[in-house]
């Protein structure tokens, strides 16, 4: 029995619209990942750290207590804000008891991002105002041991922190913290964005091609790494470092082998120029291609000895000559025949 074209074709396109709104149903039930609990936002960054060869960072009970706080403090305010209700981040965080290392009068190793959303965060990747390198500073240094992080709600606004910062190898306070502590709020220790991303200067090749780089102040894995081209991993291997992560002001690493040298410049020299200069023959002058026109004056000379007669002379025979016209002249006209 033959079915008939019009009811297969029919069959097909009810069978087209019905896969289509099974596919729709699927595409729209797939969750989101809204970010609405300090823990999500902290798997989030560690994530990141993962997939850059780093170790995740461990929660630090301060550094949830400052993060949420300051999420809060935004909130309140309606204002996205590094600013504290009174005194700096790092005094915060020393006056929370957290063992800041680092330089105490520059800040400590402390870092933080904040940033507020019109309804929760999707987190699809790290947030457009945090993909600058201060702001991954914050979540990939090398330098940072704990994590903290907090959220906070107003309406349909929702205000979000992460703080990071690195814990004395003792874990006790350095004895500057509590000259910290009293000192007047201001300066640079305000911001809450680390203010250790030191410019990495790029070293030059040796004869051999490789390159080794001498760690400042601030500067971390992730940091060098990025400004050689390199990865964390690479770094890691070249220098045995396994996976560990924190570098040390002084530390020289290893950074990249086989570079090629900038090519060296020849000392300058005073250029030697050599011109030929061709002269072409002169013109041979004919009687039709050139007229010479020699106009004589009664005060021309001629020199002594030449053929030439004086021009003076000439103008004498001139004025004879005009004379002898004109005496002719006048003489028929005075002996004509009066009767004529």
């Amino acid at each position: 029995m033959k079915v008939p074209m019009r009811k297969l074709f029919s069959s097909a396109l009810i069978t087209l619209f019905v896969l289509c709104l099974y596919q729709k149903e699927i595409v729209t039930a797939q969750p989101q990942t809204n970010i609405t609990s300090p823990s999500q936002l902290i798997d989030a960054v560690n994530n990141v750290r993962i997939s850059n060869g780093l170790v995740p960072l461990p929660v630090h009970p301060i550094l949830m207590q400052s993060a949420q706080s300051q999420a809060d403090y935004m909130a309140a305010t309606g204002i996205v804000t590094h600013a504290r209700p009174s005194g700096t981040y790092t005094q915060q965080l020393l006056s929370l008891g957290f063992p800041l290392a680092g330089d105490l009068s520059l800040g400590g190793f402390r870092s933080e991002n904040i940033l507020s959303t019109y309804g929760p965060l999707v987190w699809n990747g790290v947030p457009a105002g945090w993909q600058d390198a201060q702001h991954m500073n914050t979540m990939l240094s090398g330098n940072f041991t704990h994590i903290g992080a907090g959220i906070s709600q107003s309406g349909d606004m929702y205000y979000y922190a992460v703080d990071t910062a690195a814990a004395t190898g003792s874990g006790q306070q350095q004895e500057s913290a509590a000259s910290i502590l009293t000192s007047v709020p201001g300066g640079s220790s305000d911001s809450g964005v680390s203010q250790f991303m030191v410019p990495v200067t790029l070293s030059t090749p040796r004869p051999d091609g490789k390159v080794f780089h001498k760690v400042q102040y601030g500067q971390s894995l992730w940091s060098i790494a990025i400004a050689y081209g390199t990865t964390i991993k690479n770094i890691q291997t070249l220098n045995n470092l396994g996976e560990e992560s924190t570098v040390y002001q002084g530390q020289e690493l290893l950074v990249v082998i086989g570079a090629t040298q900038a090519a060296t410049l020849p000392p300058e020299t005073t250029p030697t120029i050599q011109a030929t200069i061709t002269l072409a023959p002169l013109a041979t002058l004919t009687p039709t291609s050139a007229l010479v026109e020699a106009t004589f004056t009664p005060t021309e000379e001629v020199s002594e000895g030449s053929n030439s007669k004086p021009a003076s002379s000439k103008v004498l025979v001139v004025v004879l000559i005009v004379a002898a016209f004109v005496g002719a002249g006048m003489a028929v006209w005075l002996i004509r025949d009066p009767s004529n």
